[in-house]
């Protein structure tokens, strides 16, 4: 689907791309605010979800309905800390063609791409 340029958008893609990690909606929204970059947040979501519909940012679910969105859309593992919720970037090499080893299944039509997020408990949490 074609989408026609909009500034809240630039607004929303300008703030990630200064922000380190991953945000919900929500945090994007408080953000935005506390920087004088007023946008309700029914924009944000709207906007989110045509960016990720467009591949500039990547929807990551990370905990049943919850989301998080990361700026770099470039394919890559995540790692979800459970204890204190935070969401990392892992440096392992991605494979591309991962998703074919499941081709063979009997209820697989087609794989488009594939999401991995590693759940447990990070570093930082087991040293507390």
């Amino acid at each position: 689907m074609s989408y026609k340029h909009s500034k809240q958008r630039d607004m929303i893609l300008d703030y990630m791309q200064g922000m380190i990690g991953h945000a919900s909606a929500e945090q994007i929204y408080e953000g935005m605010n506390q920087k004088g970059l007023k946008i309700s947040l029914a924009t944000i979501y709207r906007n989110l979800g045509i960016l990720s519909e467009m591949q500039q940012v990547k929807k990551i679910p990370i905990d049943g309905d919850r989301f998080v969105y990361d700026k770099t859309s470039d394919p890559h593992y995540h790692f979800f800390c459970e204890k204190c919720h935070k969401l990392y970037d892992l440096e392992a090499p991605f494979d591309p063609e991962y998703h074919s080893k499941f081709t063979n299944d009997e209820v697989v039509g087609h794989i488009d791409s594939h999401e991995v997020v590693v759940k447990g408990v990070c570093k930082d949490c087991l040293e507390k």
